[in-house]
């Protein structure tokens, strides 16, 4: 049943990566429409950055039943080697995922790419956005289709909203007119797809002295890619990798370069610390890459993309069904932007721990990590940062402990799980007892919100967001004055119960005209 009413008006996402294939497939799952335009004109492989899948991604994909069709691509690392003889133990995370799955990001793409093209989401490859304008009501963006011969005919698409997801040379980011502030963390890194004689023992294997960094992490198919960066010499982007200088640069750093050969592809880039000043202008969004880019240390940039899309979905799902309260689409920005920063500061830090040039930073660096995730308290949470699972949102001053903070994937009352209600926009009413009042209350905003009973003992009654955060708890215990706390809060999330919906669905329609 949809929430309320049809939805009045579709969304445009510029970017068919991982961040822009979630956001399409939940906005489908919700009855949105959507399209996706993709400059690429095929999926290109070879741009794969990313490997690290970490768990509260999982849990994310895992609400949207693709985690175990991911998982199967990849391989399950529990414990990280960090510098020094450092090991940070993924294996304690709660949860489902107590690990990072490494796996080529093409694989990500593909799982997500297929969920949304289930729903009814439009992927147009070949549609180049060159430009766009807003107004009261809506977006309109230009696009070049490609024919081939490097031109193409300009069309103009119409959408209630635009979300940029389009990487870090974001056109929809520079039709918006914002600054792109921050400074290069590292230039010059070497890429190659290679084949290796002696494979390391290890899924991801990482190394470094001062003056030259390496990284090896498995495809899957024999084939592996290397990461190579050499102080000594940092040419440009442009010019090509001599394969000889990267297998020295694994030498000097991993002790070996593991009988590296027949490198199917190289390239050159570097990595940028950047973060857009606003996530949100007017009826366009940004998201992924397109809003912020970190290091590659501790493969936070997917992560934190999808992350980005998971929160934005639902909001938009709701604001363009009718019922999302006025300061909804705000909270994007007031959630996400600070966990950009965090995440741009934790990265850059990494980064330049691993790179540290002299020996005696390399012996300091080394000795705190080695105490730090010799500390329980200190090693959980390092664990919940690098794997998102430590990340919460902030609470009203007097809101219940729980308030903001990640919805473990509790086992409910009947059968099944947390997560299997999540995915298609709309709300969970977790019940600490079956309590017939609280099963009315969620009736009256049916197609926004489900009613579950925990499965085991509970003390507290949540409402889930369909992100998986808890956007409300209480431990009231009597009967009424539980009803009454219920209502407050669903009405502050959820919008006017059914009886007022009518009403709210013509005023928005009448302001939107």
């Amino acid at each position: 049943m949809p929430p309320i009413g049809p939805p009045t008006g579709t969304v445009i996402v510029v970017g068919a990566g991982p961040t822009g294939l979630l956001l399409a497939g939940d906005l489908a799952a919700a009855g949105i429409g959507c399209t996706v335009l993709e400059r690429r004109r095929e999926e290109e492989d070879h741009l794969t950055r990313a490997f690290a899948v970490h768990a509260r991604t999982l849990e994310q994909l895992d609400a949207r039943g693709v985690a175990a069709e991911l998982a199967a691509t990849g391989a399950r690392v529990r414990e990280l080697r960090l510098p020094g003889g450092a090991r940070l133990d993924l294996g304690r995370l709660p949860g489902r995922f107590p690990y990072v799955l490494v796996t080529p990001q093409y694989e990500t793409e593909r799982v997500l790419r297929e969920r949304a093209l289930a729903a009814g989401a439009d992927i147009v490859r070949g549609a180049e956005v060159t430009g766009l304008r807003q107004d009261g009501t809506g977006v309109d963006v230009r696009v070049r289709r490609a024919d081939g011969d490097g031109g193409g005919a300009v069309e103009t698409r119409r959408a209630a909203y635009v979300v940029g997801a389009d990487g870090v040379g974001s056109t929809v980011r520079e039709a918006l007119g914002l600054p792109f502030p921050g400074r290069s963390a590292v230039r010059s890194v070497m890429l190659a797809d290679v084949r290796l004689d002696d494979p390391p023992r290890d899924v991801l294997t990482v190394g470094g002295t001062g003056d030259a960094f390496a990284f090896l992490a498995p495809f899957g198919d024999g084939w592996y890619r290397v990461i190579g960066w050499n102080r000594a010499r940092r040419a440009a982007d442009s010019e090509p990798v001599d394969f000889d200088e990267l297998r020295d640069v694994a030498r000097r750093a991993l002790g070996t370069d593991h009988g590296m050969r027949d490198p199917r592809w190289t390239s050159r880039f570097h990595s940028d610390e950047r973060q857009v000043p606003r996530y949100r202008v007017g009826r366009v969004f940004l998201a992924g890459d397109a809003a912020h880019v970190h290091s590659p240390a501790g493969g936070q940039g997917m992560n934190t993309g999808l992350q980005d899309a998971a929160n934005l979905s639902w909001r938009l799902a709701a604001d363009l069904r009718g019922w999302a309260p006025p300061w909804l689409l705000d909270g994007y920005h007031a959630e996400r932007h600070p966990v950009g920063r965090r995440v741009l500061a934790g990265s850059g830090g990494l980064l330049r721990a691993a790179l540290a040039e002299k020996r005696w930073q390399r012996r300091l660096r080394n000795a705190g990590l080695r105490a730090a995730t010799a500390v329980r308290p200190i090693a959980r949470r390092a664990a919940g940062a690098v794997s998102g699972i430590g990340i919460a949102y902030p609470a009203p001053r007097g809101a219940h402990r729980l308030t903001g903070r990640r919805a473990p994937d509790v086992r409910l009352s009947g059968g099944g799980r947390l997560h299997d209600l999540l995915g298609d926009g709309r709300f969970v009413l977790v019940a600490a007892v079956n309590d017939p009042a609280v099963g009315y209350l969620s009736r009256r905003w049916d197609g926004r919100v489900r009613h579950a009973v925990a499965g085991g003992p509970a003390r507290s009654t949540v409402l889930v967001r369909p992100d998986g955060y808890i956007a409300w708890a209480s431990d009231e215990t009597a009967p009424d004055r539980r009803a009454d706390a219920i209502r407050a809060a669903l009405a502050h999330w959820c919008g006017p119960p059914a009886e007022h919906a009518a009403e709210r669905v013509a005023a928005t329609e009448e302001r939107r005209r």
